[in-house]
C-alpha cells in the first residue's frame, strides 16, 4: 500500500507543482490589456491543478505519515507540511483573489496600456509566487534529502 501511495503522492507533487512553477512565466509575458485578460484567463482555468493537486499530495502525505507513524517524529516531515500549508493557501485563496481582482481592473480598462492599479496588484501576486515557490524548493529539498 505504501508505494502505491507514495506514487500517489509524487504525481499528485507533479501535477501541483508544474502549475505553481508557471504561474510566474505566463504572467510576466503579458505586456497589453488583451495579453493580460488572456493569460488571466488561462490561469483562472489551471487554478484547479494546484489545488486539486495540492490537497491530494497533502492528504497522501498524511496517509504516509499513518503508515510510517515514525514521519511524525521527523522533523523535515513536520516542516514539509507547515511549510505546504502556506503554498496551498497562497495558491489556492490568496492568487485566486488576485486573479479576480486584476481581471476586474482590466474590465475596467480602455485601450492597450496596462493601468497602474493592475500592475500594482500584479506586483503583490508575483511576490506570492515567489513565496510560493521558494517555500515549494524547500519542501522539495526535505523531501529528497531528509535532513
Amino acid at each position: 500500500m505504501y508505494i502505491y501511495l507514495l506514487f500517489v503522492h509524487i504525481i499528485s507533487a507533479i501535477t501541483a507543482m508544474a502549475a505553481v512553477i508557471c504561474y510566474p512565466l505566463i504572467m510576466s509575458s503579458a505586456r497589453t490589456t488583451g495579453q493580460a485578460k488572456f493569460a488571466l484567463a488561462l490561469l483562472e482555468k489551471t487554478a484547479i491543478l494546484p489545488k486539486l493537486g495540492g490537497t491530494l499530495l497533502l492528504l497522501t502525505g498524511l496517509a504516509l505519515g499513518f503508515l510510517e507513524t515514525s514521519l511524525f517524529k521527523e522533523l523535515w516531515y513536520l516542516l514539509s507540511i507547515v511549510i505546504f500549508l502556506v503554498i496551498l493557501v497562497i495558491f489556492a485563496g490568496l492568487i485566486p483573489a488576485g486573479i479576480k481582482q486584476q481581471l476586474t481592473l482590466l474590465q475596467k480598462t480602455q485601450g492597450d496600456n496596462l493601468p497602474d492599479a493592475y500592475r500594482q496588484s500584479r506586483r503583490r501576486s508575483a511576490w506570492l509566487e515567489v513565496i510560493a515557490n521558494l517555500a515549494a524548493f524547500i519542501v522539495i529539498l526535505l523531501m529528497v534529502f531528509k535532513p
